[in-house]
């Protein structure tokens, strides 16, 4: 009996590392059998490794956990999501003459004029190349055509966008994947990683924006004609929420300040009562719960203002008609869907939910495993993909893992 494909997504956040163990049904859908989250232990900072070591301890923690879960020794692909604030994207174009005799454009033109694109542009030669994702294309006489492969024309256009990051930081990463026995994974943007999870084909089209709030950093990518056509890395978290309300409020620590974040928080002061006070407990004294809203509010309020700005470079602000998808931890914030409505001038401002993908009901609806979930639906896209593209084997798994069942 041919043993389904098991796939595993990962997500390497600042503060945590997540994975997913993922196994294809005989109807070819996708259901999560395994998860696990792990601290970083600050092996990480702001996307990029700042202590390897700590790095590959929490992926094999994440790993081992999630695969003892799921129950499975073997795995058949791997990717991961990755960010930072190193990591960039550019826009660009280019064409190409169609050499073949009978004018057909081939895959080989495809991918010539989109790697030509890419190689005119100085921020690649710079950086290394993450990705190159495909816009648009265009012939003599029709625009915007979304495959050109096997239509005829004597030139090709091509709008695409690349997504770079400073080789050592990629280079990095797939040293930790190499020292947790992870070979062969293969690196997806996070806001790739983000509307795979969440966003509909619908979405995509129309015009979608994801919003990731991390620990430490917010990602965001807009989405148009099915495509990402921008994305930024903003440099505030949640973690920033909560360091406001112990510097301002003195409420006994970091970890005192996140615990109340969480209970008592709301980006919306309106919505608490001006009387209402919190305890607390290791001091015996009293705060007002509004002046901590207010505190959560501004902060709110700078984050939303540098996510329209980011939306407004973008160039297609008035094309976003599939709303905007918070996810992450920090979009947990209550009221703050609310508040992104009035600043960001949307009337569809959602939190994400992950779609397309069955399994354990405390992962699907944890905001916590978004990335790794969308990271491991892309890679089964790929293996499913009727252009024939095959996820590429990892060898050594089951030495790996059957110590632990």
């Amino acid at each position: 009996m041919v043993q389904p494909p098991v796939l595993l997504g990962l997500d390497l956040g600042a503060s945590k590392v997540v994975a997913v163990v993922a196994v294809q049904d005989e109807g070819g859908g996708l259901i999560v059998t395994g998860a696990s989250i792990a601290s970083s232990e600050s092996g990480i900072s702001k996307g990029e490794i700042t202590d390897i070591n700590l790095t590959v301890a929490a992926v094999n923690r994440v790993v081992e956990e999630a695969m003892r879960t799921a129950g499975q020794t073997t795995l058949t692909g791997i990717q991961v999501s990755v960010d930072g604030i190193q990591f960039k994207g550019e826009n660009l174009r280019d064409s190409i003459t169609i050499s073949n005799p009978d004018r057909v454009i081939t895959v080989a033109d495809r991918d010539r004029v989109m790697e030509q694109a890419a190689n005119a542009c100085k921020l690649a030669k710079e950086e290394t190349v993450l990705h190159r994702i495909p816009q648009m294309f265009h012939i003599k006489g029709q625009r915007e055509i979304k495959n050109p492969v096997n239509m005829v024309a004597d030139t090709l256009e091509a709008e695409i966008r690349i997504i770079v990051a400073p080789g050592s930081v990629l280079e990095n990463i797939h040293r930790a994947m190499h020292l947790s026995s992870l070979q062969g994974a293969k690196l997806i943007y996070s806001p790739l990683a983000s509307a795979e999870a969440v966003l509909s084909r619908e979405d995509r089209e129309n015009g979608a924006v994801v919003v990731d709030i991390g620990d430490q950093l917010t990602h965001l990518g807009v989405f148009i004609r099915g495509s990402l056509c921008h994305s930024a890395v903003l440099p505030i978290g949640g973690q920033h929420f909560t360091k406001d309300l112990e510097i301002t409020k003195h409420l006994g620590g970091i970890s005192v300040a996140e615990r109340i974040k969480r209970r008592y928080g709301t980006a919306l002061p309106t919505q608490v009562d001006a009387s209402e006070q919190i305890e607390l407990e290791d001091e015996g004294r009293m705060v007002s719960r509004r002046e901590l809203a207010e505190v959560l509010h501004a902060r709110a309020i700078e984050l939303l203002n540098m996510v329209l700005a980011e939306i407004g470079r973008s160039g297609m602000i008035h094309e976003i008609h599939g709303g905007v998808h918070l996810m992450g931890g920090g979009a947990l914030l209550p009221h703050l869907p609310n508040l992104a409505q009035n600043i960001l001038g949307r009337p569809r401002v959602v939190l994400g939910k992950v779609a397309g993908i069955q399994g354990l009901p405390q992962v699907m609806g944890n905001p916590f495993y978004t990335n790794a979930l969308g990271a491991v639906k892309s890679l089964h896209r790929d293996l499913n993909d009727a252009s024939g593209r095959a996820v590429r084997g990892t060898g050594g798994f089951f030495k790996i893992f059957k110590k632990w069942l």
